[in-house]
């Protein structure tokens, strides 16, 4: 079975800058964080942050500055990456011949998807709630 390696290192750095922790809910969503850059916008002198993520396989990034614009954010990733998890899962549940798809593979997906599934959910009620209190 494989677990996400969502890379402990940028997100301790993510951590010290937007003082928010959320590691036993990011682990096993699937999103994995790459690297995380400071900035300046040379015109008008303001910092920020750009965080590179990989999901699906595609490099994506946020681009934020402070605690609430990075939890709204990330909020709208695990709310993308819920909908796909479930719509996967829907195809999963629907598939009746599991030695033509591979008995071991179907064991396999189904039960990744749950892990998934269940850990992002974890973290978006957590952003969702951190939301309201910011």
């Amino acid at each position: 079975m494989l677990f996400y390696d969502f890379n402990k290192d940028v997100y301790n750095k993510v951590v010290r800058i937007v003082k928010f922790q959320f590691y036993k809910e990011i682990k096993n969503t699937g999103i994995v964080f790459k690297e995380i850059i400071s900035a300046k916008n040379l015109v008008d002198n303001t910092s920020f942050y750009i965080l590179r993520y990989e999901i699906d396989s595609r490099t994506k990034q946020l681009r934020f500055k402070d605690t609430k614009s990075f939890v709204k954010q990330l909020k709208d990733v695990a709310k993308q990456r819920l909908k796909k998890l479930e719509q996967e899962e829907s195809i999963l549940m629907r598939i009746t011949d599991t030695e033509s798809y591979g008995e071991s593979k179907y064991f396999n997906d189904t039960e990744m998807n749950a892990i998934n599934l269940s850990s992002t959910i974890a973290l978006f009620t957590l952003l969702n709630n951190t939301t309201k209190s910011l």
